[in-house]
């Protein structure tokens, strides 16, 4: 196993190898802060959710332009899995693929709605969507919408299937549970070879 060194770096960082080695990364004090070989980062949230009884745990839903998006079988579900949050959606026995209708939306009763925040390059009013969801007066029995907890996640971690995706856990739990899942923007871990 290789370990690279860096030097004043949060948990957001690059690495360049020119091998097909697992990388560790530390930083300055030589706290691990990603490790390919056991999953440093996963296990350090893992350590945060354990901590959160299960009866504290925080049911969400992920309201997605891609309206069939977000139940089992689903990166997402995964995502909440590891964030220590009820999907709300695969809790229902929805699988990716099927359509979340208003009337599920309104049984799952959610504690949270992670909002979208796409905007196909300012092509789409994304902030009216909301609103006029938000407005809806089916959704007004709604926890979330009583209690307006709405999160607008760091899109880029949402819909990730790559090595980021653990920043995709992290924003989850965070958007849930507040700041003792807290991380910089823009977190990214990228690998790439050196010919």
């Amino acid at each position: 196993m290789m370990a690279i060194p860096v030097l004043g770096l949060s948990s957001c960082m690059s690495i360049f190898s020119s091998t097909q080695q697992p990388i560790t990364i530390t930083g300055e004090n030589g706290t691990k802060l990603y490790d390919a070989a056991n999953n440093v980062k996963l296990a350090e949230i893992k350590e945060k959710v354990d901590n959160i009884k299960p009866e504290e745990r925080k049911k969400l839903v992920l309201i997605s332009l891609m309206t069939s998006y977000g139940g089992k079988g689903c990166t997402f579900d995964d995502i909440c899995q590891y964030a220590g949050v009820i999907n709300g959606v695969s809790d229902a026995g929805l699988h990716n693929g099927q359509l979340l209708t208003k009337e599920m939306l309104v049984a799952i009763n959610p504690d949270l709605l992670i909002m979208p925040v796409y905007n196909d390059h300012n092509t789409f009013d994304i902030e009216k969507y909301n609103k006029e969801f938000l407005d809806d007066p089916a959704l007004q029995t709604l926890n979330a919408v009583k209690e307006k907890r709405f999160f607008y996640p760091r899109e880029g971690y949402i819909y990730n299937s790559s090595q980021d995706i653990v920043f995709g856990v992290q924003e989850v739990a965070r958007a849930a549970y507040g700041e003792l899942f807290s991380q910089p923007e823009n977190c990214h871990i990228s690998v790439a070879e050196i010919n």
